[in-house]
């Protein structure tokens, strides 16, 4: 079938995807190239023929759109004038409407500005007005308000008058000299009115007054004339060095004078601040007393310090630290202290950084001092706190001047106890030195340690506090620490008491070495046993060997002297001794019973061979003896050992005992 007719073939040629290659693969599986050439050729003919026939219908229909455009063209060009001519007029409108906007609101502005001003002159002809007859009323009536009603009136009325002026912000300068004329006169009025008031302690005028002075928004100037009038005269006389040497430079009775003023002169002010809470603005503590407080103290007490005196310093401090507390405290604001930059610089007038330097160098050099003795100057004296070493005592001394009422400052607390803490380091590092160098005999070195160890019982007493409340440090050397660092006891505690049961750990196990050497020195003497019983025709044993009783001597020596004076320590030194001395006594005794067992298995082995002469045979029967006679010392020992060192030792030595006395 020739495939020129087919429609589908004829439009594969129009598709986007249309391949060559494709297109003959397929045609050339129906067909040869022959047939697909004529079939191309007449569908190349097909399609010229069409294309002919619509260039010669579309043609004219062409031809007529373009004369029709070109006919539109030149209509559209004639209306471009009358087009331009209307934009025109269109802009010369909108000019003219924008300026007669403009011109309208000019025009309005004017009338509202004419308006204003006309409200404004009347406003301010009526403030002057009522301001001149304010003014008229004071000159001619300042005696006359004894009820201060009519001047409540007046302030009242003025007061208004001027929040309006300012609120609208036409004040001018001919205007305000006015008002400030008539607020200067108001203000005398009310200021001779308060003080008045204050003398004669009249708590109703006072409370007037001060709202006199808040209409007035003039609270300062009540504050700053309460400091003139009253506060100032009355420290520039208190604040003085001849105040203070009359009170025999005892700065704690001065200032209970400046308590004394704020709680009775200043009373009925804080009584009336506190019964009226609308006047929360006023703080005549704070502004009033503090501020001439301070000035007065620098100016009339400037060598208050005492910088070379630090007994005398310290005492100053806590009292001046107490007044400003005291002062910030009625100012309803204890942070004063902390956060105010007033307060800070006049606490700054001591310096503290100086004082402790002072402090710390007396404390460490009396300790440092205490620490160079002889060894045979270790012991002290009967003594308060019942220990056995001069450094002891003198550590005790050092950590109560730390922490004494009249050395110690709540604001140098990390200082004080961060020394605390490097005396108790220093405490413990020479100790560790000390016991390792030379003793001269091995008995006072042990005594030496046990008190060593005594001691450093009491000084975890009194060092390492166990407190789960604030109240348990009451008791204790920090009973002087603030109720806001008391917290850190424990923290403290825990730290001492590391650094205390470090060395403790270190004397035990030196303890523990000396007396397991000196034991195992006797015990040593264990291998000794089959000389003595081999070929000496000895007579059988029925009493422990000296050995033995000697080296069992340490431990009841030590257990008689120190038991009752250190019982747990002594008897955690005990178990561990006894601990190891039986392990190292067990593996001496295996040694030898194994000795023993071979020797015996040799003289079975003679004796099987029946080569031995008679001689030879009452021989090996003596050594059977002689092994059964080292047995039974070997016995005799062990059950000795047992006898004395089982009821004291742990559970751990008495297995490694019974162990022990399964060996025999």
């Amino acid at each position: 079938m020739p495939l020129i007719d087919d429609s589908e073939w004829k439009q594969s040629f129009f598709k986007e995807n249309f391949s060559v290659d494709n297109s003959l693969s397929k045609y050339t599986q129906k067909s040869d190239l022959e047939t697909l050439r004529r079939d191309l050729k007449n569908y190349g003919a097909e399609l010229q023929q069409q294309m002919t026939e619509i260039l010669r219908n579309e043609t004219e229909a062409i031809v007529n759109l373009a004369e029709y455009l070109t006919n539109l063209s030149s209509k559209i060009e004639h209306l471009s004038l009358p087009f331009f001519q209307l934009r025109e007029e269109i802009m010369a409108l909108h000019k003219l409407i924008n300026t007669t906007e403009a011109s309208y609101k000019l025009m309005l502005n004017n009338l509202k500005d004419n308006n204003t001003n006309h409200n404004n002159l009347n406003l301010k002809l009526g403030v002057i007005a009522c301001s001149l007859y304010i003014d008229k009323m004071l000159k001619s009536s300042a005696d006359s308000f004894e009820d201060l009603i009519i001047l409540d009136r007046i302030v009242g009325k003025y007061s208004f008058q001027k929040n309006y002026m300012d609120e609208l912000n036409i004040v001018s300068s001919d205007l305000r000299d006015i008002m400030v004329n008539v607020e200067n006169n108001l203000l005398e009025i009310v200021n001779r009115k308060f003080l008045e008031a204050i003398k004669n302690s009249n708590e109703e005028v006072v409370t007037r007054c001060l709202r006199l002075y808040d209409n007035l928004k003039k609270q300062k100037e009540a504050q700053e004339t309460y400091r003139i009038r009253i506060v100032k005269p009355y420290f520039q006389k208190l604040l003085t060095e001849k105040s203070l040497e009359r009170y025999n430079q005892d700065l704690e009775k001065l200032y209970n004078e400046v308590s004394y003023f704020i709680d009775v002169e200043m009373k009925i002010l804080l009584d009336v601040l506190e019964k009226n809470a609308d006047l929360k603005s006023y703080n005549f503590v704070l502004h009033s007393l503090w501020r001439e407080f301070d000035k007065q103290s620098r100016e009339g007490l400037p060598l208050i310090t005492a910088p070379g005196n630090p007994e005398l310093f310290q005492k100053r401090f806590k009292s001046t630290w107490k007044i400003l507390s005291v002062i910030a405290e009625k100012s309803h604001n204890k942070s004063l202290l902390k956060d105010d930059s007033t307060f800070q610089d006049h606490i700054k007038r001591f310096n503290l950084p100086v004082y402790f330097e002072i402090r710390y160098q007396k404390i460490a050099s009396d300790f440092e001092t205490a620490i160079f003795v002889d060894n045979n100057e270790f012991y002290a004296t009967k003594n308060d706190i019942s220990c056995n070493l001069k450094l002891t005592l003198a550590l005790w001394v050092a950590i109560s001047q730390c922490f004494h009422p009249d050395v110690y400052l709540d604001q140098l607390a990390d200082q004080f106890i961060k020394l605390s803490m490097l005396l108790l380091s220093r405490y413990l590092r020479w100790f560790e030195s000390i016991v390792k160098s030379n003793f001269s005999t091995n008995s006072s070195k042990e005594k030496f340690i046990m008190d060593l160890l005594v001691d450093l019982n009491i000084v975890e007493k009194f060092m390492c506090p166990v407190t789960s409340t604030p109240v348990d440090t009451h008791s204790t050397i920090y009973k002087i620490l603030d109720n806001s660092i008391v917290s850190l006891v424990p923290s403290i505690s825990k730290i001492n008491k590391q650094s205390i049961e470090a060395v403790q750990s270190t004397l035990k196990a030196n303890l523990v070495k000396m007396k397991v050497d000196e034991m195992c020195n006797h015990l040593q003497h264990v291998g000794a046993i089959p000389r003595l019983y081999r070929r000496t025709n000895r007579s059988t044993p029925k009493e422990p060997s000296t050995y033995m009783i000697e080296a069992i001597k340490p431990v009841t020596n030590f257990l008689e002297l120190f038991h009752n004076v250190i019982h747990d320590k002594s008897t955690e030194i005990l178990n561990e001794v006894i601990l190891q001395v039986t392990e190292q006594y067990l593996k001496l005794v295996q040694g030898v019973l194994r000795s023993v067992c071979k020797t015996e298995e040799s003289l079975r082995r003679l004796k099987s061979r029946n080569v031995a002469s008679s001689e030879d045979s009452s021989h090996h029967s003596d050594t059977g003896s002689d092994e059964m006679k080292i047995r039974e010392q070997i016995k005799l020992d062990v059950a000795y050992f047992l006898q004395k060192l089982y009821p004291l030792g742990s559970e751990a030595s008495r297995n490694t005992m019974d162990q022990l006395k399964k060996e025999i």
